[in-house]
């Protein structure tokens, strides 16, 4: 980060405050009431009134954390960063990889706003906060094995975090994995038009085979995407 950047951080306003009054509210108490309501609502039923109806202050007050919605959005997603569990490495990348990946699907199904946060955060600032930051660290920290250089590093931790956000979108629609066979409708289809090469899979596929959920997909996805990063 350079300086200049520094001076306009989110995360390091606190080193230059504002003049005026000692703040009443710390950022993380904005960012749990934020949390909160957007766990209940939604993000696009939050505003910054609403927060300050919640705290019992004016709106305007809350201009002395923050320069309005976005940078309370950021505050949010960074809490909730807060919730990761950092195990010991093991020097494992496939067992340290899905001991963060497995947490940040579940941290996706608590929080179903945290997608589109977090969509809003990266499109309008590269800066992460220090419990994001701490996620990357250790995500890094779980490809380090694999011997990778930097920029393979860094593209492999996004593909990664892509990958959940995704399936996280896909879960928060109600997608269920699909199983050959389940329905009548895909057989009735191949029965009115040239599809081949379905034809020949439902045609072996077992009837008796346990279903594939949604747990297996995620995982696999996973398993696919270190297959490339990790080759």
């Amino acid at each position: 980060m350079t300086p200049a950047a520094s001076s306009t951080s989110l995360w390091l306003r606190g080193d230059n405050p504002k003049p005026g009054p000692r703040p009443a509210y710390t950022l993380d108490q904005l960012a749990d009431v934020g949390v909160r309501l957007a766990d209940v609502d939604g993000l696009r039923a939050l505003s910054m009134r609403r927060i300050a109806d919640d705290l019992g202050t004016a709106a305007a007050s809350l201009y002395r954390y923050v320069d309005g919605k976005n940078d309370l959005v950021a505050l949010m997603v960074d809490r909730v960063a807060a919730e990761y569990d950092y195990p010991p490495l093991t020097g494992n990348v496939r067992t340290d990889v899905f001991a963060m990946l497995d947490q940040a699907r579940a941290l996706h199904q608590r929080h179903p706003w945290l997608r589109e946060g977090l969509g809003e955060v990266t499109s309008l600032s590269p800066d992460l906060g220090p419990n994001s930051i701490r996620f990357l660290d250790r995500m890094v920290g779980a490809l380090a094995s694999a011997g990778l250089d930097a920029n393979a590093t860094m593209m492999g931790v996004s593909l990664l975090s892509g990958w959940v956000r995704t399936f996280a979108g896909m879960e928060a629609t109600g997608f269920s994995a699909p199983a050959m066979g389940a329905s009548d409708h895909i057989p009735a289809m191949l029965a009115h038009g040239d599809y081949p090469h379905l034809t020949r899979l439902l045609a072996t596929a077992d009837s008796a085979s346990a279903p594939v959920d949604n747990d297996a997909v995620f995982r696999a996805g996973v398993e696919a995407l270190l297959f490339g990063i990790v080759r």
